[in-house]
């Protein structure tokens, strides 16, 4: 098994999905992995968020500080993880511009064969992380990538009681943000780039280019 690159792409506004961010990174470099924490552009205003909570204010200062992801961060990744606060079950808007972006890499192909997961946070319980997951999985697929999730072995994500899924690492913070990301959430995290971690390093990318295809009869 070789060594795995794992780029994880975050669009974070209060911390919670920068904090699973940061665990999955964890994860994936206690596999041996290198890792790079990228974020995506900034965009304002944004009428969902409150700019004058504190809990925006210090995590704004830590995750503008982040590069900025690239395509080359993902050219360069065996391994792609990323993952935005849910919007009405859907990812948001600056995840979703950084993958219209990308839109280059899957004419070429540069993908197939990588390995790719998800991770999202929610205010409730009921409110769409489930489904913003399977959101953020689609692209991957049109991208011919490997998606991965987290096996119900782990055992916070038989346990938990907030997030956490089968389709990938998530958080309930509650609509106030007070209740943070829990030990069982940044566990489930932290396994979800450990496995991304070990399954990139255990396949081989297949980029292939889809104009080529296209134009084959």
């Amino acid at each position: 098994m070789s060594a795995s690159r794992i780029t994880v792409v975050v669009d974070s506004r209060y911390g919670t999905t920068l904090t699973l961010a940061k665990a999955i990174a964890e994860g994936a470099v206690s596999e041996g992995a290198e890792v790079r924490l990228r974020r995506v552009a900034l965009s304002e205003p944004e009428f969902s968020v409150d700019t004058e909570r504190a809990d925006f204010i210090a995590a704004q200062a830590e995750y503008r500080d982040l590069p900025q992801a690239s395509m080359a961060d993902l050219e360069w990744a065996t391994g792609i993880i990323w993952g935005s606060p849910t919007r009405y079950g859907l990812m948001s808007t600056p995840l979703r511009a950084f993958i219209d972006e990308v839109a280059p890499l899957w004419r070429q192909g540069a993908l197939i064969g990588k390995v790719g997961a998800a991770f999202t946070s929610t205010g409730g319980m009921h409110s769409g992380n489930e489904m913003t997951l399977l959101n953020l999985l689609l692209p991957f697929l049109q991208h011919g990538m490997i998606l991965a999730g987290v096996p119900h072995s782990v055992p916070a994500l038989v346990h938990t009681r907030s997030g956490g899924s089968p389709y990938g690492a998530s958080a309930v913070t509650g609509f106030n943000g007070t209740l943070g990301v829990d030990d069982g959430e940044q566990a489930i995290a932290r396994a979800l780039g450990a496995r991304v971690a070990r399954l990139a390093g255990q396949i081989t990318p297949e980029p292939a280019s889809v104009d080529l295809a296209a134009g084959s009869h």
